[in-house]
């Protein structure tokens, strides 16, 4: 009643029926490998070109040209170098970025990293001890959906030209809501 490649695998054999003939071995199920949650560009690989898709892209790697991943998140690691634009819902650079960042939602300038280019998303951080260079346009979305009427200066709250090694860039993280606009004084009538 049992077989001895049954015993191996600990299941009892089914009982044959005359006529019938055996069944096939269970496979299991094939593992969804054409779909990932996060792409990986290795410390090792160089690109030249575009890069788009739809899935958050790590960069440990070289990259020269413009990423465009506008529903995801980029990050450049330490040891990622770009020369390129980058466009996604969140970027984070620990590396080094010579470009400009446009972000839905967030940007964020970790210590380790070196940027040069300008940023725009509705909130930025730069932490102590990063280098950047270039400008910060922070708008947030309300900014957005104003009335045509409304008007609002933007030539002295959200665009601020910095240089340097980042030593005063912990004001510079603050949220567009503690970024106040200075105030204009009424004119004096003589």
């Amino acid at each position: 009643m049992w077989n001895k490649r049954d015993e191996e695998l600990g299941r009892p054999m089914a009982p044959q029926q005359p006529g019938s003939a055996p069944l096939p071995p269970v496979q299991p199920p094939p593992v969804a490998s054409d779909r990932y949650d996060a792409a990986a560009i290795g410390s090792s690989i160089k690109i030249v070109g575009d890069v788009t898709g739809d899935e958050d892209l790590t960069i440990l790697g070289k990259i020269e040209g413009k990423i465009v991943l506008p529903k995801h998140s980029v990050t450049i690691g330490q040891s990622g170098r770009v020369k390129a634009d980058i466009q996604a819902k969140f970027v984070s650079v620990a590396g080094e970025v010579h470009g400009n960042l446009v972000a839905a939602e967030q940007i964020v300038i970790r210590k380790t990293a070196t940027m040069l280019g300008n940023l725009t998303a509705p909130r930025v951080g730069l932490e102590d001890g990063c280098r950047f260079r270039g400008s910060v346009e922070m708008e947030a979305p309300a900014d957005k959906a104003r009335p045509a009427g409304a008007t609002v200066d933007r030539s002295s709250s959200t665009s601020s030209p910095s240089s340097g090694s980042g030593a005063g860039s912990s004001a510079a993280s603050a949220s567009p809501a503690a970024v106040s606009a200075p105030k204009h004084e009424p004119l004096a009538r003589p």
